[in-house]
């Protein structure tokens, strides 16, 4: 039996306390959709040995024994949380997330193999993969995989796995959407630790469990890689504005690392997050030190950003970005998406008319409409759009404290800066069904402003005019029902028998002089 340590009460050393059973999850109000969803992973790990022993093929073996040991990893993953958050739900949330992205990996294989008949990125990732893993075993890492930023730096991944795991295509499927289910794990942790007054349940829910998360970044492709390196990037974020540097810091290096290598201009992306956070966030607990602080995160960024700037240049083969450069890179991927086959739409690019931006925000985030879809995948993504429009609309209260939160929580304005970056890059895009996986970058990070705290509006009282006779009560006798007498009745009387208080200190022994005299 699976034993996890329960909530601490008051009174208990949480290093002391005994571990609980997974049955005595009373935090959870519905727990058994979890257990559903668990039961759903377990289900795809028994279709990938059936389909072992059916086909007789070493690579499904090869997928299974990667499911179970990836199970395993999960697991202990999942209790370390339960174990830090004082939690049993935290467990059940983890293994359900996995659970749900192996189905997610099984179904991208299934359509990619079926509905595709194998005309997918994850084709040619998985030729190179086997070509390169025998001279990868050997540690010869000299040939030629072509420009290393992009396509070459996944070949060379997939190079590296298959000599480690043995190749096999579904186990690709497997490892990939794994990894994009830790960097939305790093996302999760990320926000519960630099905005604490958020709602990290609910954004825990979405980040995990949304429709796109699951079957999109869950394919041996560079959409699983890309959230994997977002997560590690907003999780080191995070520790830098959590006081955490010393282990922040490496590990938003790595991530930017690993997304400038496989797309820069994404890591670009977030470094227009970090600069947004540095300019408006304000620390929670300011010291002597914070001003030397700004300014070495901001001589961080100024070489990051150097560097970030380059390698977007030269990925996408120009000289250096300007307004022109960016127009023109704009519209190139504009004709690129436009030749894709079905779900081809009129983009609303912000390049040369900054007006059209709410319409392109509404484009990047919510499209397709229903009246837009032609094939089963953009009915789903229509009915995701339609829920995160509602989920909108339910957390407008949320999205009214957005300028104070960037304040207090300059996570939330590195979000925020994303979220416009990514609206600014890709609104040249013409395909719902590219911009549909595209969107999957930037989608954590929408949620962040989702799940803000709730700003609370105390309702306006109706106004009554006072009337006046409440204004002056009468006096009161405290012993008038007791049956007692009043001891201090006399002077009472005697006070209210003065007209003129200051007549006591007047001497009437001595003539008044002046105009005004006695008689």
């Amino acid at each position: 039996m699976t034993t996890l340590p329960p909530s601490s009460s008051p009174g208990e050393d949480p290093e002391s306390l005994s571990l609980g059973t997974v049955e005595s999850a009373d935090l959870l109000k519905r727990p058994w959709l979890m257990r559903v969803a668990m039961f759903s992973g377990y289900t795809a790990i028994g279709v990938a040995l059936v389909m072992a022993v059916a086909t007789a093929s070493m690579e499904w073996a090869l997928a299974a024994v990667d499911m179970l040991v990836l199970l395993g990893i999960t697991h202990l993953i999942a209790r370390r949380l339960a174990y830090y958050d004082r939690s049993n739900e935290t467990y059940l949330l983890v293994m359900a997330g996995f659970s749900m992205k192996l189905v997610g990996s099984l179904l991208r294989m299934l359509m990619t193999t079926v509905f595709y008949s194998g005309i997918a990125d994850a084709t040619e990732y998985d030729i190179w993969g086997k070509f390169l893993a025998p001279s990868y075993r050997t540690l010869d890492f000299s040939y030629d995989v072509g420009p290393f930023s992009g396509t070459g730096f996944l070949r060379t991944i997939t190079g590296v796995l298959y000599a480690v795991t043995g190749a096999s295509k579904p186990g690709a499927f497997m490892f990939f959407g794994w990894s994009a289910f830790i960097g939305a794990l790093l996302l999760w942790r990320a926000f519960m630790r630099a905005v604490p007054e958020g709602d990290a349940r609910r954004y825990a829910f979405l980040v995990l469990f949304l429709p796109s998360m699951i079957y999109w970044p869950s394919a041996l492709g560079k959409d699983a890689w890309a959230v994997f390196s977002l997560g590690l990037i907003s999780y080191g974020v995070a520790r830098v504005m959590s006081k955490g540097a010393l282990l922040g810091f490496p590990i938003a290096a790595l991530g930017l690392v690993s997304a400038g290598l496989l797309r820069p201009h994404v890591a670009l992306i977030t470094f227009v997050g970090m600069v947004l956070a540095a300019g408006l966030g304000k620390s929670r607990s300011p010291s002597a030190r914070t001003p030397f602080a700004r300014v070495l995160i901001f001589g961080i960024l100024f070489v990051v950003g150097t560097v970030l700037i380059g390698r977007t240049s030269q990925f996408f083969g120009v000289s250096g970005l300007n307004q022109e450069t960016v127009n023109q890179t704009l519209q190139d991927a504009e004709g690129r998406t436009s030749k894709e086959a079905g779900s081809v739409f009129t983009p609303v690019s912000v390049t040369n008319n900054p007006a059209n931006f709410p319409l392109a925000t509404v484009t990047i985030l919510y499209r397709p409409f229903p009246f837009e879809v032609g094939n089963v995948q953009s009915l789903l993504s229509a009915g995701e759009g339609v829920f995160l429009m509602w989920l909108t609309w339910q957390s407008r209260r949320r999205l009214r404290n957005l300028w104070n939160q960037m304040r207090y929580s300059p996570y939330v304005a590195y979000s925020f800066g994303i979220v416009l970056a990514f609206i600014y890059a890709f609104s040249a895009f013409s395909n719902f069904g590219i911009l549909a996986r595209q969107r999957v970058q930037v989608m954590p990070f929408f949620l962040v402003l989702l799940c803000l705290p709730e700003r609370k509006v105390t309702p306006r009282k109706e106004f009554k005019p006072l009337d006046p006779s409440s204004l002056v009560a009468p006096r009161e006798n405290p012993y008038e029902n007791q049956g007692a007498p009043n001891p201090y009745a006399a002077h009472e009387a005697e006070q209210h028998a003065i007209d003129n208080p200051y007549e006591r200190f007047q001497d009437d022994t001595q003539p008044r002089r002046g105009r005004f005299r006695r008689g």
